[in-house]
This record gives structure tokens, sequence and C-alpha cells, in this order.
């Protein structure tokens, strides 16, 4: 017997919004996404595409396209970011035989809005956010920016960490992440050549770790560097990527390493982002209503570049919706069971 088609809106239109808008999808279901990506992630930041991610997007149609864009990381090298002494380094090559890699977020972005305005499940709509919702054992609605109210029969909040229906579902407050990240690419041809810096391996990861602060050199896919830095921050408001001076960023790493200033003195585009802090989850779902995505795990909160979990999040979300849309608030318990 056919299963029941549901309309389910989603909150969000980063990656992972997009993501599960195309596997819940493919459970036949109609799918509406609303709200823009999110402002706290960098667009040029790269994202980290475990083997299991890449097999994740291969699912909902996207991964081929992804890898050709995307950087292959061979190493990791973590470094006392003090004395700049090598602590370790890890290969990154996968058991299953599939590389790690890094994308740049906006081409991510690209493929996965491609791929959505070619199925006819799926509208976007960027022009109006999910300010808020109501819901009873039988029925949902899902209140707008706009000063619109949607009935539906599922609303899956995937649009971060600061997003009303994460605050709505947890009953949390909003409250300022006690650490910033700074974050700038450049082209990667403005690298020293080897061997005149330890950092100038370009398939490789390098993560100075320091007192309270950490530096991350990364492949940003089409030959471009990353380099990201995680540390405290002295402001009291949310910051959504300020332009800053590459000396405001050395301030904020007492005592870092001379060949890493160099590094951070190579940015000439350093961004900053103060987002919100996240309170640890202790639910995921009430009734017809489930976070995923970055609204569990927050997708740059620190300065190595994050891996995608929220694409296989999204895949095994769809998962459990293979059913009837009167069924969707057992399929969320079974889903918030599972992923916690």
């Amino acid at each position: 017997m056919p299963i029941s088609m549901g309309e389910v809106v989603v909150a969000g239109s980063g990656a992972g919004g997009l993501a599960a808008a195309l596997a819940i999808a493919r459970q036949r279901h109609r799918v509406l996404v609303l709200g823009d990506s999110d402002p706290f992630v960098p667009p040029d930041a790269g994202v980290h595409l475990t083997p299991g991610v890449l097999r994740a997007l291969d699912r909902i149609g996207v991964g081929l396209d992804t890898r050709d864009r995307a950087a292959t990381v061979g190493r990791v090298h973590v470094v006392d970011g003090v004395t700049g002494q090598p602590i370790t380094t890890m290969p990154a090559a996968s058991r299953h035989g599939r590389p790690h890699a890094v994308v740049r977020g906006r081409d991510l972005l690209e493929l996965l809005r491609r791929r959505c305005r070619t199925d006819p499940a799926i509208r976007l709509r960027e022009d109006a956010s999910v300010v808020g919702y109501e819901q009873s054992d039988e029925r949902l609605t899902v209140r707008l920016s706009t000063g619109e109210r949607l009935a539906a029969d599922a609303l899956v909040g995937a649009d971060g960490v600061c997003s009303q229906v994460r605050l709505r579902l947890t009953g949390a407050t909003r409250r300022t992440s006690p650490y910033a990240t700074f974050h700038t690419t450049f082209p990667a041809d403005r690298m020293p050549a080897p061997p005149a810096s330890p950092f100038a391996d370009r398939s490789s990861v390098t993560l100075w770790a320091g007192p309270d602060w950490q530096l991350v050199r990364y492949p940003a896919g089409e030959d471009r560097v990353g380099v990201a830095a995680n540390c405290p921050h002295d402001v009291d408001t949310l910051v959504p990527g300020a332009r800053v001076p590459g000396s405001q960023v050395l301030l904020r790493l007492p005592g870092l390493t001379e060949s890493a200033q160099e590094l951070v003195s190579l940015g000439t585009d350093w961004r900053m982002w103060v987002p919100c802090d996240p309170a640890p989850l202790t639910r995921w779902h009430d009734r017809r209503v489930v976070l995923t995505g970055a609204a569990v795990r927050p997708a740059f909160l620190c300065a190595f570049p994050a891996a995608l979990q929220a694409v296989d999040d999204a895949v095994r979300l769809a998962d459990v919706m293979d059913c009837d849309a009167a069924d969707f608030p057992e399929a969320f318990r079974s889903y918030a069971l599972h992923r916690v």
C-alpha cells in the first residue's frame, strides 16, 4: 500500500537543510525549504568531507560533482603553537577506499541548491524564515517571518544553533559563544615553497595548538588555502562576519610561533564570526518537530574545517521517514534515540 505523502517544512537552506530536503523528497514527501544559509558559517570556509559524508552525498545525488571540486587531504600535522615543535602527524587515508577531502562551503551549497531546483517535490523560498510554531498531537502550524501561517505534517529545524526552532523546542535562551572564529582564504600560489616553511605542504592540514587558542591551515579547494583561528573574544554581541585586520588576529593568538605568524600575514581578507553558544541538547524532537544538521552540531565553532555531519544526519533522518505522515512523531523519536 503506498504511503501517505506528507508536507514537510525545512527551516534553513544551508548544507544540512538542503541535504535534508533532498533526502526526504526521496521518500516521496513534499518539502518546502525556508530561510537562507547560516550567517555564522563563513561561505569560503572549507568543509571537511569524511568518507561517510561522501557516501551520504552519493545517496542524494550530488557526490560525484562534489568530489571533483574537493581537495584531497593527505595528512594532519599537529604542532605546538608556541614553540613550533611538531606533536604528531596522522595520515588521513581511509580504510574504506575513499579519501578525506575539503570543499569550499559555497561550492557545496551551490551543488545542493542546483539539485534541489531540479526535484519537483522540493520548493525553495529564501524570502521567508521560520520564527515559531504551534502543535498538538494531530496538527502543526509553522509561523513565518512574513506573517504567514502554514499547516504542515512535520518541521525540520536545520538552521543553526541561533534558530528559533531550536530555541522553541529546547526552551533554551540565546547566548553569545565565548569563542570567536577568524577566517580567510587566499590563492595557494602565495604559499612559500618548501622547505622554507613547515606549512608549505598544500595537501595536508596543519593545526597549531596554543593556550586556549588554535590556528589551522588547510587546503580549501580550487587551488586555495584556508586559514582559521579559534580563540576567546571580548565583544558582547553576535558577529556575522565582520572584516578585521590580520594584526587583530595575531593579538588574539599570544605567543604564536614566528612561522605561523607569517601564515597569518598572508591573509588579506580576514573575517570574524561570533556565533551563538550551543547549550548541550537533551531533546532532539517534540512530536512533529525535529532538529538536525547545524541545529544539533554547530558547523564552524572550531578552527578545523568541520566535518559535515549534517549530510549524514539528513540521510539518516530521511531513512526513518519512509512512512505515512501520521507516523512522523514515532519516526522522529526513533531518529533522536539513535543519533544521540
